[in-house]
């Protein structure tokens, strides 16, 4: 149990925000032509460090109960969230809507990012984690279970991705989305738009 404490830590380390891991969700980002884009997130995050503890004895105490309430309360002042809602067993309701300019970078709760770099390529990905962190992740039961869906304008031009599934009829009709079952599991979109 020692080990999965000290994976939790360094993935808590990784992730920043209060270590909270994306569970059930649905995940969307929709860009312009002008490469603004909106990103929304609708779901439910964990608390890694309160689901190890629950793992370990069973439960929280009402003391870590309400400090993971406060933490909802924190987070629902961010000007990007709709609704943080503390549910019990270190797990939260979450809902983000985030309206960014053209190449301003995103960090939804250090989960997904779009960033763009000098030569205008935007990247749409989730951060990596490492195989000691998806270990301890997984021996306490975090399960994930979202989608991501990319919606491109058509001057976009794709440079890379791996999405399970594409815009079908040359692009025309859908997005690209990302069935996500697995903590290991990363979507990575790299796209250029056309002027």
């Amino acid at each position: 149990m020692r080990k999965i404490f000290v994976a939790l830590s360094l993935a808590c380390t990784a992730l920043v925000s209060g270590c909270l891991v994306p569970e059930r969700f649905s995940a969307k980002i929709d860009v312009q032509p002008d490469a603004s884009y909106t990103f929304q997130y609708s779901g439910t995050v964990v608390h890694a460090l309160a689901a190890a503890q629950i793992k370990k004895t069973g439960s929280l105490a009402e003391k870590d109960q309400n400090g993971l309430k406060l933490e909802a309360e924190k987070l629902s002042k961010r000007p990007d969230v709709r609704r943080a809602e503390y549910t019990g067993d270190g797990r939260y309701k979450l809902e983000i809507e985030s309206k960014k300019k053209a190449g301003e970078s995103l960090r939804m709760l250090d989960i997904f990012t779009v960033s763009t770099d000098k030569e205008g390529i935007m990247t749409i990905t989730s951060n990596e984690i490492k195989d000691k962190e998806k270990q301890g992740l997984e021996q306490i039961g975090i399960k994930i279970d979202g989608t991501l869906e990319v919606r491109l304008p058509k001057n976009a031009e794709i440079i890379s991705q791996n999405a399970t599934s594409t815009p079908t009829f040359f692009g025309m009709f859908g997005a690209y989305s990302w069935k996500i079952g697995r903590v290991d599991q990363r979507p990575v979109l790299k796209v250029k738009l056309k002027p």
